[in-house]
């Protein structure tokens, strides 16, 4: 009997340290001094370079959160007003902390990067239009513009529904995917079409005269755009009709 309860008590006393040990873990975990957390401001999404962080901040596409002060990136960005007025001069990632090393309001060209002697315009499709939304910045594509019901200004005569390129060759400056539903260029009657949520918003570099004819397809005609290969250039072709499709 006695050395059952030794061993009783023995169990006893090892329980009670557990115990203690557990309480002790968990006191020394929450302790401010043994564990301080930092907050940093983190993206949703992945941010393309030379994005303009004012719409993702209108977008509420960055959150705060509490990192162990032994992880915080050199120059962490810690509040979004950091970021406002400002784009990214390399790439985020989803989650990743951003360094202030990469936030510049001041890239050449503005927040864009808009290369000299060009104008930045933006354009919101549809996925099917915009390739699916594979775009990127710095790739290339080419614009297409469709025509339907104009009438020859000398003549007074319908003329048919044609496609052209209307810009061989363009660069992106930046892509958006905004989650709301977005306007797109006109439909047959010149009425504007919703994208519906898997619109792409892109900006472009364009040609004072590039913009010019950009602007006037997208409020009277159709566009649609064909992504080029990297380092190649869109080629200039005669405008298409139905005639030509089936000849």
């Amino acid at each position: 009997m006695k050395g059952r309860g030794l061993v009783v008590f023995l169990a006893l006393i090892l329980a009670t340290l557990a115990t203690a040990g557990v309480f002790m873990y968990t006191r020394g975990a929450k302790e401010p001094g043994t564990g301080t957390e930092v907050q940093v401001v983190v993206s949703k999404m992945d941010v393309a370079a030379r994005t303009d962080l004012d719409q993702l901040i209108k977008d509420d596409q960055f959150r705060i959160i509490q990192v162990p002060e032994s992880v915080v990136v050199d120059g962490a960005v810690t509040s979004v007003d950091q970021l406002a007025g400002k784009s990214n001069s390399e790439a985020i990632l989803a989650g990743e902390q951003i360094p202030v090393a990469r936030i510049s309001g001041d890239v050449p060209g503005g927040a864009v990067g808009i290369p000299e002697g060009m104008q930045a315009l933006n354009v919101s499709l549809d996925a099917s239009r915009a390739v699916a939304g594979v775009l990127a910045a710095g790739d290339h594509v080419t614009l297409y513009g469709t025509y339907t019901d104009f009438t020859d200004i000398k003549t007074g005569e319908k003329l048919p529904t044609m496609t052209s390129v209307l810009v061989p060759t363009v660069e992106v400056l930046a892509v958006y995917r905004p989650a709301s539903t977005s306007v797109v260029g006109g439909d047959e009657e010149g009425q504007p079409q919703q994208a519906g949520v898997g619109a792409v918003s892109v900006t472009f570099a364009l040609t004072p005269e590039d913009a010019q004819k950009f602007v006037f397809t997208m409020e009277a005609g159709r566009v649609w755009m064909g992504l080029l290969p990297p380092d190649e250039t869109g080629e200039s072709l005669p405008e298409i009709t139905f005639a030509e499709v089936i000849g």
